[in-house]
C-alpha cells in the first residue's frame, strides 16, 4: 500500500504532546538535536551529522516511512513550543511494528517522550491494526528503558548480539506492547 492508497498521514494528540509529520522547515532544529552526544550514543545516525542528512530525513526519509507503511513524527508540546524529538513506527511485517524514537536535550526528563510513545503505540495497534510493537534499547540506556515501562511496555528480556550499532554486534533488551495489554494511564 503506498501513501497515496493510506491518505495523508495524521496528527496524533496526547494531553500534552503531539505528534505531527516532519516538514521540510523542520530540518535546522533536526541537525541541532543530532549533534547531541546522547543521541549519537543511543540511536543510529549519521556521524558526523549534517545538514544534508537532516534534509535527508524530513525531506526523504519520512515521507518514504509512510510511503512503506510506517509512519515518523515530530513531537512537539501540545500547547506550542519547540521540537521536542522524533517518534516512528517502522513499517509493520507480520502484524508487528517496531518502534523508535530520540528526544532533544531540552525535552528529556519531563514525560513527553513516555506520552508520545504511548500515543504512537496506541494508534498503531488501534488504527494502523498491528497486533504487537517493539522496541529494542540498549541494556546501557536507562532513560530510554524508562521511556518504555512507563509506556506499558514490557520487557521481554535481553538478547545477545541481537543488533549491529556502527558495525559491532550489541545486544538489546526488547520491549513490547501488545494489543491485549492493559493500557497505561497517561504518562507524566
Amino acid at each position: 500500500m503506498t501513501g497515496t492508497e493510506r491518505g495523508t498521514q495524521p496528527i496524533l494528540t496526547g494531553d500534552r504532546v503531539r505528534l505531527r509529520p516532519w516538514r521540510p522547515d523542520d530540518a535546522a532544529v533536526v541537525l541541532a538535536a543530532c549533534q547531541d552526544t546522547d543521541i549519537q550514543r543511543w540511536t543510529q545516525v549519521p556521524l558526523p551529522y549534517a545538514a544534508e542528512h537532516a534534509e535527508g530525513f524530513v525531506g526523504g526519509i519520512a515521507p518514504q516511512t509512510w510511503d512503506e507503511g510506517g509512519a515518523l513524527f515530530a513531537v512537539e508540546p501540545a500547547d506550542g513550543g519547540p521540537l521536542i524529538g522524533s517518534m516512528g513506527l517502522f513499517p509493520p511485517r507480520d502484524g508487528v511494528g517496531e518502534a523508535g524514537y530520540w528526544t532533544a536535550p531540552e525535552g528529556r526528563g519531563q514525560g513527553f517522550t513516555a506520552e508520545g510513545l504511548r500515543v504512537l503505540a496506541d494508534w498503531a495497534l488501534d488504527v494502523v491494526g498491528v497486533h504487537r510493537v517493539e522496541l529494542l534499547v540498549d541494556p546501557a540506556n536507562a532513560g530510554s528503558r524508562r521511556v518504555a515501562e512507563r509506556a506499558g511496555f514490557v520487557a521481554e528480556g535481553t538478547i545477545r548480539q541481537r543488533f549491529l550499532f556502527r558495525g559491532q554486534p550489541s545486544d538489546v533488551v526488547l520491549y513490547a506492547r501488545l494489543a491485549g495489554d492493559p493500557r497505561p494511564p497517561t504518562a507524566r
